[in-house]
């Protein structure tokens, strides 16, 4: 018995979403790994979605950046990545005057400001938690040692 012709339509329909997916994340993976895009070289550089400002996708590069900053737990390592995101926004905005692209280049210099803002503060933040813990680590020192001036004075009273 033969399949119905709606039955090959709905199949059909199905196979052009699949396709069209697929054709789309092609294209976007595309843009990700190409190697015509400039990008800043850094000793500190991190993987990830290399594309400069005029570039239709550069907002998934912003939200790239944003869910590796979400995910560094380490305050001083964060400091870090915010200000290789920093030196990143300064190289693109270079570029962009470069190609006489003004306003890209004044948004660049805007999430510079902002990168390297945010550096500092998570510095900070990581400097006053490992200045906290140093005295936590200072004041149970100093406990031990006066528990340990204690049993001595009781051992030396019990001697008398």
């Amino acid at each position: 018995m033969r399949a119905t012709p709606a039955f090959y339509f709905l199949n059909f329909h199905a196979m052009i979403k699949m396709m069209k997916k697929i054709i789309i994340s092609i294209i976007i993976l595309g843009f990700f790994f190409s190697t015509n895009f400039a990008w800043a070289k850094f000793p500190d550089d991190l993987p990830g979605p290399h594309l400069m400002p005029d570039s239709p996708f550069y907002f998934l590069k912003i939200w790239y950046e944003k869910v590796v900053i979400f995910f560094t737990f380490n305050l001083a390592k964060r400091a870090e990545r915010y200000k290789t995101f920093a030196e990143k926004r300064l190289y693109e905005g270079q570029e962009m005057i470069k190609e006489g692209k003004q306003d890209l280049a004044n948004k660049e210099k805007d999430l510079y400001k902002y990168y390297l803002n945010k550096a500092q503060s998570a510095l900070e933040k990581a400097i006053q938690k490992a200045m906290e813990k140093k005295k936590e680590q200072v004041a149970q020192e100093l406990q031990k040692t006066l528990e340990d001036i204690k049993n001595k004075l009781r051992e030396s009273i019990k001697l008398w």
